[in-house]
């Protein structure tokens, strides 16, 4: 089923985009795009004691955190919509984490792999800070402290706050300075 509606989507977009229906729009604000380092080697990887050393970049920009954490929040019980970006009506997981950075000037990638990539690493989810991305395998969120992850999980739960252990976690990064 999920298959069926994906096709019906691209069709529909492929329509859309040659009969010209789209337009164009501008870009008005500022944004900023995060730079993307190389993954580190799955083996390296720990689960949620993830402590590994890998590439970092100085991508950090900013702001607080704990802002972006407390703005997620607003966006609780809202519906999961795969491929949506909407934070009220409906986002997946990386819409809903690019849709919140975005209103911090944070231009991310779309997907919740290259989102896993932006920013600096950090080591450890002890030092994980409010508005860190945490990443899973195919899932990403925002930390919003005390070991709790805000997230678009899923069709049946939409958008909620779990426990970052839900699954191994295979990077935390860092977008804000603060």
């Amino acid at each position: 089923m999920r298959k069926k509606l994906l096709v019906k989507a691209l069709l529909l977009s492929l329509f859309m985009i040659s009969a010209g229906s789209i337009p164009a729009r501008a870009d008005t604000g500022t944004v900023q795009n995060i730079p993307i380092v190389p993954p580190m080697p799955f083996e390296a990887l720990s689960g949620p004691s993830f402590s590994g050393k890998g590439p970092g970049v100085s991508g950090v920009f900013s702001g607080k955190g704990q802002d972006v954490a407390n703005y997620a929040r607003q966006f609780l019980g809202n519906p999961y919509v795969y491929g949506g970006t909407s934070l009220t009506e409906g986002a997946d997981c990386s819409g809903f984490v690019l849709s919140i950075y975005k209103q911090y000037g944070v231009n991310l990638p779309r997907t919740s792999e290259e989102q896993g990539k932006a920013g600096i690493e950090i080591n450890g989810i002890e030092n994980a800070k409010p508005g860190d991305l945490i990443s899973y395998i195919g899932h990403i969120g925002i930390y919003g402290g005390d070991r709790k992850l805000i997230h678009a999980s899923g069709p049946e739960d939409g958008i909620k706050v779990s426990n970052i252990d839900f699954k191994p976690i295979q990077s935390i990064r860092r977008i804000l300075s603060e």
